[in-house]
């Protein structure tokens, strides 16, 4: 978990903890550095006992202020922590996703996506990123909403057999990745602006986060959050996409925070942005909203159990299969 301490006087003193259960140990972090967000990875092999922890600092540099933080890791548990920036261009890393090389091996592959470089994979035992090259010439940020920038992998991604799909957003397009063929496919999809008279009024498919469904293998279900084009959700494996975010009000560009889960071809949430400010922490009020038909519907999940609004959640699932909301506050807990 990530969380500010502090308030909007005396500014935000940034503090990182892990936690099992209801014990929470606090994390080694510069306390200037803001987490975007925060990975684990099981251990490489059986000698290894701690998970490896990635974190993504937002690089308050693009906002022409402070400094770029990269990409760091953490291979104690988080007790310290390094800059793992090697062969990746450039330090501004925007998202990061793991998966298992294979189903059920322990070997992971992990991917990055960075603002002025595109893609770029490491394997567990290295330490230098390799890219994953565009075939057209690479162009910075994500877009007509610059922070458009996302990676996500299948649940079946398989390497060694090439199979699976890793899905990206970068160099102002939505891109689709098969291990089979190890190219980019652009998705060929011009979208609208959430908002009249935007400008552009028109651009290519981009997204901030990208879901993939936990029986994709089955149903072939991806969901993509634009912050220049809303909501869109595609049942054949991304070569087609419809727009799901009738009557959810959605943030006007430019989106920076991305907020999106999903728990099955049907059922899924997002958090979004209000015009409302939180007194405590002085960030927009959010709300959390839930379809359970695919995007034809969605609902507010209001009065959360949470000190203050819902500023962050996770899904799971308990030992019965059902569901399982874990919410952050706005104002702690």
């Amino acid at each position: 978990g990530v969380g500010p301490i502090g308030d909007v006087e005396t500014g935000f003193e940034w503090r990182l903890y892990r936690g099992h259960d209801d014990d929470w140990r606090r994390l080694t972090w510069p306390p200037e550095a803001i987490p975007r967000s925060l990975h684990s990875i099981p251990p490489a092999d059986e000698a290894s006992t701690e998970d490896r922890l990635f974190a993504v600092p937002l690089s308050n540099a693009l906002f022409g202020r402070g400094q770029a933080w990269g990409l760091m890791r953490s291979t104690d548990g988080g007790r310290t922590w390094r800059q793992v920036l090697s062969g990746l261009g450039d330090p501004y890393v925007m998202d990061l996703t793991s998966a298992p090389i294979s189903p059920g091996g322990g070997d992971h592959i992990t991917l990055a996506v960075t603002w002025y470089s595109g893609a770029h994979r490491l394997s567990d035992s290295g330490d230098s990123w390799e890219p994953m090259p565009l075939d057209t010439e690479m162009e910075p940020s994500g877009g007509a909403n610059p922070y458009d920038l996302a990676v996500a992998i299948s649940p079946d991604y398989d390497d060694s057999a090439g199979s699976g799909l890793v899905m990206a957003s970068f160099s102002r397009g939505l891109q689709r990745w098969a291990p089979a063929t190890e190219a980019w496919q652009t998705v060929p999809l011009t979208v609208t602006a959430t908002i009249e008279d935007f400008d552009p009024p028109e651009a290519q498919l981009t997204a901030g986060a990208i879901a993939f469904s936990p029986d994709y293998p089955e149903d072939g279900t991806i969901y993509v959050y634009s912050g220049y084009a809303g909501l869109f959700r595609s049942t054949d494996s991304g070569e087609t996409w419809t727009r799901i975010d009738r009557r959810l009000p959605l943030p006007p560009p430019f989106v920076i925070d991305f907020s999106l889960a999903v728990a099955s071809a049907d059922e899924a949430y997002i958090l979004l942005d209000t015009e409302e400010t939180d007194s405590g922490p002085g960030q927009p009020v959010r709300i959390l909203y839930r379809t359970l038909d695919g995007g034809k519907t969605w609902d507010a999940l209001n009065n959360p159990p949470t000190r203050g609004w819902v500023s962050a959640f996770v899904l799971g699932r308990d030992p019965e299969g059902r569901v399982v909301l874990h919410l952050g506050g706005s104002q702690g807990g």
